[in-house]
């Protein structure tokens, strides 16, 4: 797990990723944000899809953009 989730936090330079436990249903919820910024951002990971480095790329442009970081 801890391979696959450096994957997708590579994608995101200067933010901070803080990961919770896993769901039940096998979600990864991750927190997001700048340091500077008090603006926070929940995404919840589908595990089964960390390995796909297209998802991992949506996700974090997901992130980018609720975020405010183009």
């Amino acid at each position: 797990m801890l391979a696959l989730t450096h994957q997708f936090v590579a994608q995101l330079p200067n933010i901070d990723c803080l990961f919770g436990p896993l769901t039940p249903d096998g979600g990864l919820p991750v927190q997001l944000g700048r340091p500077a910024s008090e603006r926070r951002l929940t995404l919840m990971l589908d595990t089964a899809r960390l390995r796909d480095l297209a998802y991992c790329a949506a996700q974090a442009q997901r992130a980018r953009d609720s975020l405010g970081i183009h």
